[in-house]
């Protein structure tokens, strides 16, 4: 019986160290030679060849790339896809927020290069986009890898702000 409960809390362990959510990604700032756009079903990622981002003050080099995923922070993404030239389609709508994209194993990252990704089906918009990525020396704590997001820029708060008041507006005159 002990055995069981062991190999049970081993694999929900397991199941848990590789699921994605929202908040598993660090917010950072300075995100440089690192860029993402989706349109329509299409996701592009551009990654320099020496891209960087800066976190507590500290910027670190990015030398891989291996997770790209469109972050929804208000529950209103879904997607669909299939695996593609060795990264593999990943979605989890647990918790808060959704997440969808595609990564690869850590070995097999990228800096230096555009991919595009195709969803089947992408409902929603992302409000942001994140990555996991690996860096030259040692992140706090000791890790090489990280799951990052950049700080949205104030034009973007600026016209998510205008929306809000544009929304309350309208339901006050309603």
């Amino acid at each position: 019986m002990n055995r069981i409960f062991i190999l049970a809390i081993a694999v929900s362990a397991a199941a848990v160290s590789q699921a994605q959510s929202i908040s598993s990604f660090q917010v950072v700032s300075n995100i440089t030679g690192l860029s993402t756009s989706l349109s329509s079903n299409t996701l592009t990622m551009v990654a320099a060849a020496t891209p960087t981002f800066t976190m507590n003050s500290t910027t670190y080099n990015i030398t891989e790339v291996f997770g790209v995923w469109a972050l929804d922070t208000n529950d209103d993404q879904s997607a669909t896809g299939s695996n593609q030239g060795g990264w593999n389609f990943h979605q989890n709508t647990a918790g808060s927020g959704g997440v969808a994209g595609f990564k690869t194993n850590p070995n097999s990252g990228v800096v230096g290069q555009t991919m595009v990704f195709n969803f089947a089906s992408m409902v929603g918009s992302p409000e942001n986009f994140g990555y996991h990525v690996r860096v030259s020396g040692s992140l706090p704590g000791g890790s090489n890898t990280l799951y990052i997001q950049a700080v949205p820029e104030p034009g973007t708060l600026a016209v998510v702000g205008l929306g809000l008041v544009s929304m309350m507006r309208r339901r006050k005159n309603a």
